[in-house]
């Protein structure tokens, strides 16, 4: 671990869109500053994180209270803390919304760049188009508090809906690869590693349902360009399998190594 990473280690995190740079002083209001006094208990002299979800995170010392809040003196500031070199996107199918959130937070701690509900034929679960508003604010507020938590500096993307065609045409994404139970498929792990992924690019994880996608849906997937990998040959529940996808990619891009130092 670096000095820089040492000296922003294990500060609690507070949420700031504002403009962070050493040497302001930025006023935390509202929610943020409530958790700081009454469930962090913190006081003026102690010191904390604020991020702004874009990259930068800024160390600083509460100075003392304000009428709102608090007053914070920023220090010192760093980017991407926290952050992995490569993008991974992850296309979950969408399951029950607690399995669904319960991926959310774990693949969120583990560091993609973004997670995207996905639908396909065997869907059970389907999108109710009157409250996704309430649930994509939901699921983007378990972004934030995750990506406070998990140290990070960038809040991952939270997608609204979306259906295999869209994910298997993914032209931001340097690599696209769908999940499959079949025997003979390559380990994830070892496609990544064999990828030859460069800091910056991204690699898209297509995750289905638990009857898993149609023989016609991977098919097309196929002839887009997605590559085929497994997970092995146990069963998984849709939101397990999205979660070892993440760990199983970081580990053949080399990550869990890095993470160490």
């Amino acid at each position: 671990m670096s000095n820089l990473s040492e000296r922003f280690a294990s500060l609690p995190r507070f949420r700031c869109e504002d403009d962070l740079s050493a040497g302001l002083r930025v006023e935390l209001t509202g929610e943020e500053a409530r958790h700081a006094l009454r469930v962090r208990r913190m006081r003026p002299g102690d010191p904390l994180a604020l991020i702004n979800g874009r990259g930068t995170t800024a160390r600083g010392t509460i100075v003392h209270l304000t009428t709102h809040g608090v007053l914070v003196e920023l220090e010192e500031t760093a980017e991407r803390l926290g952050e992995l070199a490569v993008k991974i996107v992850l296309y979950q199918a969408l399951v029950k919304h607690r399995r669904f959130e319960s991926a959310l937070v774990m693949t969120v701690e583990l560091g993609v760049a973004a997670i995207i509900p996905l639908i396909s034929e065997r869907s059970v679960t389907r999108p109710n188009r009157e409250r996704l508003p309430e649930y994509l604010s939901r699921w983007h507020r378990i972004a934030w508090e995750e990506t406070k938590l998990s140290e990070r500096s960038v809040v991952p993307v939270v997608g609204a809906p979306v259906d295999l065609t869209v994910a298997a045409n993914c032209s931001a994404c340097d690599y696209k690869v769908i999940l499959s139970p079949h025997r003979g498929a390559p380990a994830l792990d070892r496609l990544v590693e064999n990828l030859g992924v460069r800091e910056g690019e991204r690699i898209a994880l297509i995750v289905g349902p638990e009857g898993d996608f149609t023989d016609a849906e991977m098919d097309y997937a196929l002839t887009k360009g997605c590559l085929e990998a497994s997970l092995g040959n146990r069963l998984l529940r849709s939101e397990v399998a999205g979660v070892a996808a993440v760990v199983a990619t970081l580990s053949g891009l080399g990550a869990l190594e890095e993470l160490q130092r």
